[in-house]
């Protein structure tokens, strides 16, 4: 059996905002033995994740019993210079005889704050030396371990999944090192990313750098979605277009064998609508409550027969519970933080309308879309028209789609849906084919085909 070194930086148990990357490389990591491939995982040690990644221990017990998983540690030193920074400044206080104050003082760079040199510091330091991303120290440890890895165990290929982009640097390292062929994994736009935060045009110019170098590196580029794929073609006219190709997320259906059917709704008497993930910038769900709401007021939805389920972390600039209150929402609309991934398909599962949120973007895919597809239920999807999401969900069926900042687009598309139910004619169009087609089985195939195509070249 052939060898594959995987990096992967986001793996199990990291789940909640890293879930997307977690889960795409343990699917990957579960059926590529069945086609002649044997993954061995480099990834971070669960002590070197930041405070802010969800941890989800259930993960780990649909890591297969015979994979090899290398962790490394990740060397934090911005956040180690920052501290000492803060150290050396409290020591001199206390040796020019000053009293240090037991709350932070504003402008006092000895401790963070909102503004002030402190913050000032933190953010030119980090914006000058996390690059390509904060996980950057990770680099040196696993090209260390990673070229290890590569003699010892006498591996064929090498794989890396993005973000973060440190991941593609180590495999481009070790690609320089060894000479063996080189698959990156564009989970999303690295420069093109809507969500990305903006930074100095230094900056910008060296991770330009960075992406090229790893592309021209790599044998293959994966974007997953055909639009990003395009977008790559594009903007880097020097390189064959058929050394990048599309490899969509999937379902796995192991992971819908327990449980009551998916075919089943909440109950007869309550429309539910779910929405599972992260709500935050501009995965805001302002409109689509404003549409909900507008829909109670013009009588068009019989509230006593509604209820949204809001499933995961938020992090907006206002407060969600406040907000529901304020319109009147706080009845229908209910509230569960993050829960495990198995939880939150059973809260899928109670569904009778899955709710997608993807705005501000043409060549992004959320990974959720392909759980909702292993659900089999109607999907709502407030996105734009013109973009990736949309395409797939009207091709293949899986629902409606209006525009994001459309009040009136959504409320016509919740109400048709509405009256779908209350007909009992509420369902699913996608056909068996179709569903197959985004069995996460059958994209371990492709990406497996496309890894032996590359050894035998």
């Amino acid at each position: 059996m052939k060898k594959l070194l995987m990096i992967a930086y986001f793996f199990p148990p990291v789940g909640g905002i890293g879930a997307a990357g977690s889960q795409r490389v343990l699917k990957f990591a579960k059926y590529l033995p069945a086609h002649g491939w044997q993954p061995i995982v480099l990834t971070a040690k669960e002590s070197s994740y930041e405070s802010y990644l969800s941890l989800d221990r259930s993960l780990l017990e649909k890591v297969p019993a015979d994979a090899e998983i290398i962790r490394t540690s990740v060397i934090r030193w911005v956040t180690r210079l920052l501290e000492l920074q803060k150290t050396i400044k409290t020591q001199q206080r206390s040796t020019n005889g000053m009293t240090i104050p037991q709350a932070p003082m504003a402008g006092d760079p000895a401790f963070p704050t909102t503004d002030g040199r402190y913050q000032r510091l933190k953010d030119a330091i980090t914006d000058m030396f996390e690059i390509p991303d904060e996980e950057i120290g990770w680099f040196l440890p696993g090209v260390y371990t990673g070229l290890q890895v590569m003699k010892s165990k006498a591996i064929d290929a090498i794989y890396s999944t993005g973000r973060p982009w440190t991941a593609h640097l180590i495999g481009a390292a070790l690609q320089r090192l060894t000479g063996k062929p080189l698959v990156i994994d564009f989970r999303d736009p690295w420069l093109t990313n809507p969500f990305r935060k903006r930074h100095s045009a230094f900056r910008e110019r060296l991770e330009r750098a960075l992406e090229r170098i790893v592309i021209e590196r790599a044998n293959v580029v994966i974007a997953n979605t055909r639009e990003l794929q395009l977008e790559f073609i594009k903007r880097f006219p020097q390189q064959p277009p058929a050394k990048f190709i599309t490899l969509l997320n999937g379902f796995d259906p192991d992971d819908y064998a327990t449980g009551p059917s998916s075919e089943k709704g909440s109950s007869d008497s309550c429309f539910t609508l779910v929405h599972t993930g992260f709500l935050y910038g501009k995965r805001d769900p302002a409109v689509f409550l404003e549409a909900v709401k507008l829909l109670i007021q013009e009588q068009r939805l019989d509230q006593r027969q509604m209820r949204v389920l809001l499933v995961g972390s938020v992090d907006l600039p206002y407060n969600l519970p406040e907000h529901l209150a304020k319109n009147g929402l706080q009845d229908i609309v209910l509230l569960q933080d993050h829960v495990p991934h198995q939880e939150s398909l059973e809260y899928l599962r109670t569904s009778d309308v899955l709710v997608l949120l993807q705005p501000g973007t043409t060549t992004q895919i959320p990974s959720k879309l392909f759980e909702y597809i292993g659900m089999r239920k109607p999907i709502l999807a407030i996105s734009p028209q013109e973009g990736a999401t949309c395409r797939l969900i009207i091709d293949e069926g899986l629902g409606v789609v209006a525009e994001p900042n459309n009040v009136l687009e959504i409320k016509q598309a919740m109400a048709t849906l509405y009256q779908a139910w209350l007909g009992r004619r509420l369902s699913s169009t996608i056909v068996d084919g179709a569903h197959k087609k985004f069995d996460v089985r059958n994209v371990a195939a492709d990406l497996a085909t496309t890894l032996t195509h590359l050894h035998t070249v």
